[in-house]
């Protein structure tokens, strides 16, 4: 793999980078609960499984990420390795929906009247298409996916 152009380094940095950076939450999220669980646990047994779940948790999450990322940048015609740019993306809106929701909030002290918490919005979901392109063989991929977004969130409360 030494014969990447720029492109193809880039994308496998920005796939590495990625990689580390959730490979390191992930690992300071199960060192923390790890701590945090094994409390009661003596000293030596807490910090050894600190020690030994953080990174093993990281690595392994890293691991995982990187590989995905390099098997989804192979152009699946010529085979080139860190090979696949998104080229465009379009968005189209399916539905759009009035939400509400409704909370009951409990009152700060015993004097206090209960409260009605009324969360209003609109979701709306889309399909995205997007298209990838092998930067040796220019062959072209298409992706498909829906994803729902909220907007216009609003609270609002009011004494029952």
């Amino acid at each position: 793999m030494d014969g990447l152009s720029s492109e193809q380094q880039a994308l496998k940095g920005k796939i590495a980078t990625s990689a580390i950076v959730w490979g390191v939450v992930a690992g300071v999220a199960v060192a923390l609960a790890a701590f945090w669980l094994l409390g009661n646990a003596g000293d030596l047994i807490r910090w050894i499984g600190t020690i030994v779940l953080g990174p093993a948790a990281g690595y392994f999450t890293y691991r995982w990420l990187y590989s995905s990322g390099v098997a989804k940048a192979v152009c699946k015609n010529c085979g080139t390795a860190f090979g696949i740019r998104e080229v465009s993306r379009s968005e189209q809106l399916l539905s759009s929906e009035q939400r509400r929701k409704v909370e009951q909030v409990k009152p700060a002290t015993k004097v206090d009247a209960a409260a009605n918490r009324t969360i209003t919005w609109t979701e709306e979901k889309y399909e995205v298409t997007a298209v990838d392109e092998c930067f040796k063989c220019h062959g072209r991929t298409e992706r498909k996916w829906t994803v729902t977004r909220e907007k216009d969130k609003v609270e609002a409360e009011a004494t029952a």
